[in-house]
């Protein structure tokens, strides 16, 4: 199987730190590090509905000189909220960052909220919802074979019940396919993912995950 696109972890980052105060949001978390002589800001935040992202900000005193958010904490900055910066270099500082908070040990990974997971004779699947705008907003199918250990992972860009094309050979594409649609069939029926009225499917928050 050629898989076209790189897959991110099934996990959100979390900057594990005591709590702080406002601005650019709310936060859960805040990680304070230094990268190439300039004092940087990783802010976490998980709302209550159980989407979670992370801000990348430099401060000049009280002024944001620039912030970036990674809009679903799968490790990448999706844009540029302020400031004069590539997303590029943002996501250099950002990842820098990131090993720095796990070398400190302030680091973790955890489940994606928006999981359905379950388990068919020697398959494990998994269907995740990544939440963003709309460029960065997916549905995310994962089967793991236990008896061989090999992981498939496939991805709906358009959350509409359909994978991505592009990532198969016709035959494979027909398998693959009709695996998802079971597994979004399931998830609906046991309600935990969603139809919506435009026809897409998006997996529910689980509580179990954001409580963790």
């Amino acid at each position: 199987m050629n898989v076209l696109k790189p897959f991110l972890l099934l996990m959100s980052l979390l900057i594990v730190m005591g709590c702080a105060s406002t601005e650019p949001r709310t936060e859960s978390s805040k990680f304070e590090f230094q990268f190439e002589e300039q004092t940087y800001e990783i802010i976490g935040l998980v709302s209550p509905d159980g989407e979670s992202l992370n801000d990348l900000v430099l401060r000049d005193g009280r002024e944001i000189v620039f912030w970036a958010r990674d809009q679903n904490q799968d490790g990448a900055m999706d844009r540029v909220m302020r400031g004069d910066i590539s997303l590029e270099r943002a996501n250099e500082i950002y990842k820098a960052g990131i090993r720095l908070a796990a070398e400190q040990g302030k680091y973790e990974q955890k489940p994606h909220p928006r999981t359905f997971e379950f388990v068919d004779e020697q398959y494990i699947y998994t269907l995740v919802t990544v939440m963003g705008d709309s460029e960065s907003s997916y549905n995310l199918f994962s089967v793991y074979n236990i008896e061989t250990e090999v992981e498939t992972k496939m991805r709906d860009s358009n959350h509409n019940g359909r994978l991505d094309e592009n990532q198969f050979e016709s035959e494979e594409y027909i398998r693959w396919q009709r695996l998802y649609k079971r597994a979004l069939e399931k998830g609906v029926n046991e309600r935990r993912v969603q139809m919506t009225d435009e026809g897409t499917y998006i997996v529910l928050v689980d509580r179990r995950l954001t409580s963790q």
